[in-house]
């Protein structure tokens, strides 16, 4: 019982919109039985389910590309409930296709990465070989324990513990709740922090800040991504001493992990170990992000179909679904508008900040976010849009 390898993408290009009477021809293709079938995924989701003739005869231009938007937010407000089944044959397609080994593989560590191994670019051809240098810069377990907490050391074991082929009778300590934090600017007034924070383990995406912000996207972080790309345009590629110092006080914010996706390039990496040589702060731990992990879960939607750059979101939300009993997302909305019951509304790229050409879209997110669709519809995942009760 495998996801089909074919696409199960673009919900956009499988939906016929009516103007009054909303058809949603549903084809993610899923092998029959994929999914448990008290969701009735299709035969729920291809009747009418709803009218727009309330909003349709107010707005004087409403295109078949606003009629997907406002369909995908009355999909999203529906009731939601998370599909156990559902989730546990996700996991197990995971952990059956690119291994058990795979939560080991998150970041480089001492263990996965000996001295005489070599880690792949991804953006580019060539390999870093790991030197006796380099290997004594790794973390360990014993790495985790200056955090202090009983929470960091649980953090440590659920991040490398091995999963059992069995999940059914796993023994694997999962994480109960995660929440993935992504930057839209839908999270912006949507009073979310709390139920963000309340997560066992919370991801968030590019070192966005968090006290401004943290009625909307709370302040609770595990796991903080870090683009080297924000050396160049924050920090001036740490030309200068004081550029570094700057980047380290405004990292001590975090904590659990600061991930950084160092090995996309060997430019990037440069910048990274410069980075590490003078972070000296006891709030988190500066890791590397392991090449190979991101490359796994970049094929593994390739053979879906999905062919371009994994966004940092979507590629967080797979490894939660490989370790997160529930995945909860907030902040992924990917486009520049958004329809409430009776008007609609401008949402920027980011909550956190105004980009020049904001909606130019390197990641295609839409279509990433209509594969989230379809796993929000089977239960998989839960997407938030709007306020948070």
């Amino acid at each position: 019982m495998t996801i089909s390898k074919h696409n199960y993408i673009n919900m956009g290009r499988h939906c016929r919109i009516e103007r009054l009477g909303i058809i949603l021809c549903f084809v993610c293709t899923v092998t029959v039985g994929w999914w448990d079938t008290s969701v009735q995924a299709t035969s729920t989701y291809q009747r009418n389910i709803f009218t727009i003739s309330n909003i349709s005869n107010q707005t004087a231009i409403f295109d078949e590309q606003n009629e997907k938007l406002f369909l995908y937010g009355k999909l999203l407000q529906r009731e939601h409930k998370f599909n156990g089944i559902n989730i546990e044959r996700l996991r197990e397609e995971i952990h059956q296709e690119l291994g058990t080994n795979i939560t080991n593989l998150l970041f480089v560590t001492k263990e996965n990465s000996p001295i005489g191994s070599t880690l792949p670019f991804v953006s580019e051809k060539g390999f870093w070989n790991v030197s006796s240098k380099f290997y004594e810069s790794l973390p360990k377990r014993k790495n985790c324990k200056h955090l202090g907490t009983a929470e960091a050391e649980y953090i440590w074991f659920a991040l490398v513990l091995p999963v059992t082929s069995n999940l059914q009778n796993s023994t694997f300590n999962r994480l109960n709740r995660c929440s993935v934090v992504g930057n839209s600017g839908s999270l912006l007034h949507s009073n979310c922090g709390k139920h963000i924070d309340e997560a066992e383990f919370v991801y968030r995406c590019n070192a966005a800040p968090l006290k401004p912000f943290a009625a909307d996207a709370g302040t609770k972080s595990n796991l903080t991504s870090f683009n080297p790309s924000i050396f160049r345009k924050r920090y001036k590629g740490i030309a200068k001493q004081s550029y570094l110092k700057k980047f380290v006080s405004d990292m001590q914010q975090y904590h659990g992990y600061l991930w950084g996706a160092c090995f996309s390039r060997s430019s990037h990496l440069d910048m990274c170990m410069k980075a590490i040589s003078g972070y000296n702060i006891k709030e988190n731990v500066f890791v590397l992000a392991h090449p190979k992990h991101f490359k796994y879960f970049q094929d593994y939607w390739i053979r879906r179909g999905k062919n371009n750059y994994l966004s940092t979101g979507f590629y967080y939300t797979s490894d939660a679904l490989s370790r997160c009993n529930e995945t909860h997302l907030y902040g992924f909305w990917p486009f520049p508008r958004a329809f409430d019951d009776i008007s609609s509304y401008n949402v920027s790229y980011h909550y956190f900040e105004k980009l020049e050409n904001e909606w130019k879209e390197p990641h295609a997110m839409n279509i990433e976010f209509s594969i989230l669709v379809q796993l929000h519809l089977l239960g998989v995942v839960k997407i938030h849009i709007g306020k948070c009760e």
